[in-house]
Parts: structure tokens; sequence; C-alpha cells
């Protein structure tokens, strides 16, 4: 089933051309590692020099959130869902093995959850964004994602939102689903996630 999954998406792919090839759950554990490691120097730098207040710890970088979404697809989308970069149509495809496709935008923010919503991401099938909380500053730390789907009917314009507005203005609906994971391990690898 998973096969066929595949190769309906390199169907897919070969007609959208192929994306750039994401990350093994290995090089995310690595760049997981080395993100905390970026946010702790900065942190240490701002203790160490008042001027240091100045330097902005990095953005998350796309290929990071995007692999953890291919990686852990069927976790995210159930059994036989399988997952690909998505090229310039999207940020992420899935494919079973029925040959249904969906197209997902994916978003990913550290402490203060604050994201910004543009028009692609509002004509997405799901939505998904990885929130990490404070994961960078304390080097762990659970990580919650969130999986929207057509969130074009609940956030009708591209817009700004902090993750407790987002909330009141999806509101509770069928089409939302949070799932948390106690570390990125569980979440590539370990056991199915809390629901809530």
């Amino acid at each position: 089933m998973a096969k066929r999954a595949r190769r309906n998406l390199d169907r897919g792919s070969r007609r959208a051309g192929k994306g750039r090839i994401p990350l093994t759950p290995r090089e995310i554990l690595q760049l997981d590692a080395a993100l905390v490691q970026a946010f702790r120097t900065i942190q240490r730098l701002r203790k160490q020099n008042d001027a240091a207040k100045h330097i902005q710890f990095p953005p998350l970088p796309s290929i990071f959130s995007e692999s953890i979404v291919i990686a852990s697809s069927e976790r995210l989308f159930g059994p036989g869902w399988s997952a690909m970069s998505g090229g310039m149509e999207c940020d992420v495809r899935l494919a079973n093995a029925d040959g249904d496709q969906k197209r997902v935008e994916v978003k990913a923010t550290g402490e203060h959850a604050f994201q910004e919503f543009k028009s692609k991401d509002l004509r997405a099938d799901i939505l998904v964004w990885i929130r990490f909380g404070r994961r960078f500053q304390e080097g762990r730390g659970p990580i919650e994602i969130v999986l929207l789907a057509q969130p074009g009917r609940f956030v009708k314009t591209p817009c700004r939102l902090d993750a407790v507005r987002f909330e009141r203005l999806v509101g509770s609906t069928g089409s939302l689903k949070v799932l948390t994971f106690g570390s990125l391990e569980k979440l590539l690898v370990g056991n199915p996630a809390a629901q809530r």
C-alpha cells in the first residue's frame, strides 16, 4: 500500500518538477542539536555582553520543519499516507495508495508562536504548524503540531497571528487536530502522540 502511494507521489513530482531532497530523521536530529547550540550560544553572548541583546535568534530553516512533516507523515496523517517535497506548488505533497493527493503548507515557530499566514498557506488542503515552544532555548521540551484542514475556511485573508488568536479564530472544529510529542525523537520514531 505504501509502495503504491510512493508511486503516486513520484508521478505527481514528475509533472510538477521535483522539489528539494528532505532531511533524513538522523539529519533532522543533527540540525535540531545544531539549532539548540546556536540558541545557547546567543543566550551566553547576551549574558556576557550587553550589546549582544541585538543579536537575534536564527529563523528555523524550512527544510527542517518540512522534513519533520515528511518523515512523520503516517504518524501525522494516518496509515497509508506518504509524503515528499512539494516543489513549487506547496511545501509538502501527500499521497495514498488510492491516488488521493493533498497539498500541505508547513509553518514552524519557537517560543513566541507568532506566525504569518500567506495566501498560499490558506489555499492548502492542510496547514501544519509546528510549535517548538522554548525547546531551543532550553535544549529540550514538548513539540506541539497543529493540523488544520482547509485553512482558508477559517482564516479568510493573509495575516499574522499568535497561537491564542489562531485558535480563537478557528474555534472548535473537526478540521483542527492538535498533537503533542514529548520530544523530537518520539515524533520521528517513538510512541503515538497525545491528542487533544
